[in-house]
């Protein structure tokens, strides 16, 4: 077989770039090898692409914030503290601290409510003594929750969860992955006994424990917000179906026990309004009128009600849905929430006017899609913005 010399030419061409061509694709390779692994190192070894940490904490009066520093590359921590306007100083251990507004501190700062062993207690912040609140034995399946003091600091509302008669399952506890551990937990499962809830106030020596008379049916309920109703005589319980299909806002009297319902819904699937952080109400003006976030006609809304349930006005009109309720600022005479009325995998915040039938305002600046969150201030004139 003859090869000619264009063929003989082509086959060195061909050697010549088999020959050549490996070496450089292999540099090319290195290159962007060693590009990638400066990357990735900069990713999970010095997060040079994470967002920086910022965990701040407004002061009671709004005047500025604390966050926790370093103070060197010893890893030391120091409390420091900047105004409004951005002045940074560092705090004296005898200065002024913020004031512990958890619902589990009385009004006047001098008790605290804890659980031990499933049950309630109160506990003097300067003698330390402790009072015991409800006695339920540590195994009964008995617990006790969203304990809140009364505004005038003589009453304690509460919850008690009985789960004796929840089915209990094995679940596995993690360890030796050869030798894993076995705990039980009540777990009730679709269409099986859920816990009997009950609500009741009781004073702050645990001398008398008053009930609720909140009905109860066969299928059992769920609750949601459970507070007092902006005084110490009347308590605020949100109460959800078992099926979800309803949630009912009812004010029980503790002096004459009568329960009334100030605020009512019903869809045949799901109160979609009531789930996480748009369940339960707000109050406004004192306590006469309050704020609830409902469906019922077809949009997630906000309403004013009146504290004898009565509609009084549509907050947020328009054919969107509230995303998330945020902060009512009363004084400043606005409702703030979260909303993307023409995008729904973002999320921008908006305010309205408590006041008449305004539009809503676009807060978040229009030169930033993407979905933002707020932290605001005791006085919802400053915020965090992330």
């Amino acid at each position: 077989m003859k090869i000619s010399k264009l063929q003989t030419g082509l086959c060195f061409a061909c050697l010549v770039i088999f020959i050549t061509a490996p070496a450089f694709s292999v540099q090319k390779y290195q290159d962007k090898l060693e590009k990638a692994e400066s990357r990735l190192r900069g990713i999970f070894e010095k997060k040079e692409y994470n967002p920086k940490s910022f965990r701040g904490q407004w002061l009671d009066d709004s005047s500025g914030y604390t966050v926790t520093e370093d103070t060197d590359d010893s890893g030391k921590k120091v409390r420091v503290l900047y105004d409004v306007r951005g002045k940074r100083t560092i705090p004296g251990d005898n200065e002024k601290r913020n004031k512990n507004k958890s619902e589990k501190i009385s009004p006047n700062g001098k008790y605290e409510i804890y659980t031990e062993k499933g049950n309630l207690h109160v506990r003097d912040l300067d003698s330390k003594k402790s009072v015991q609140l409800t006695r339920s034995k540590e195994d009964s399946g008995i617990s006790y929750g969203q304990a809140s003091w009364s505004p005038d600091g003589k009453l304690i509302v509460f919850v008690r969860s009985d789960y004796s008669q929840v089915r209990q399952r094995n679940v596995l506890v993690p360890g030796d992955p050869s030798y894993p551990g076995v705990k039980k937990i009540r777990f009730a499962r679709i269409g099986e006994t859920i816990p009997s809830l009950r609500i009741g106030v009781v004073d702050a020596e645990g001398k008398q424990i008053r009930w609720l008379a909140i009905p109860e049916p066969a299928e059992g309920f769920y609750l949601g917000q459970v507070s007092w109703a902006c005084n110490s005589h009347e308590v605020l319980v949100e109460k959800l179906s078992r099926f979800r299909d309803r949630r009912n806002f009812l004010l029980a009297d503790i002096n004459t026990g009568t329960v009334k319902c100030i605020f009512g819904e019903h869809d045949p699937t799901w109160v979609v309004a009531s789930y996480r952080k748009n369940s339960g109400l707000d109050w406004i003006r004192g306590g006469k009128e309050f704020i609830v976030v409902s469906e019922k006609d077809g949009w997630r809304h906000a309403y004013i009600y009146s504290r004898q349930g009565k509609e009084l006005s549509l907050l947020t009109p328009g054919k969107f849905d509230i995303i998330q309720k945020s902060i009512v600022d009363e004084k400043g005479g606005y409702y703030y929430f979260y909303a993307s009325p023409d995008n729904g995998t973002q999320r921008y915040l908006y305010r309205v006017k408590l006041k008449g039938k305004a539009k809503p305002q676009l807060v978040t600046p229009q030169d930033q899609p993407g979905t933002h969150s707020y932290d605001f201030s005791p006085d919802a004139k400053w915020a965090f913005h992330t």
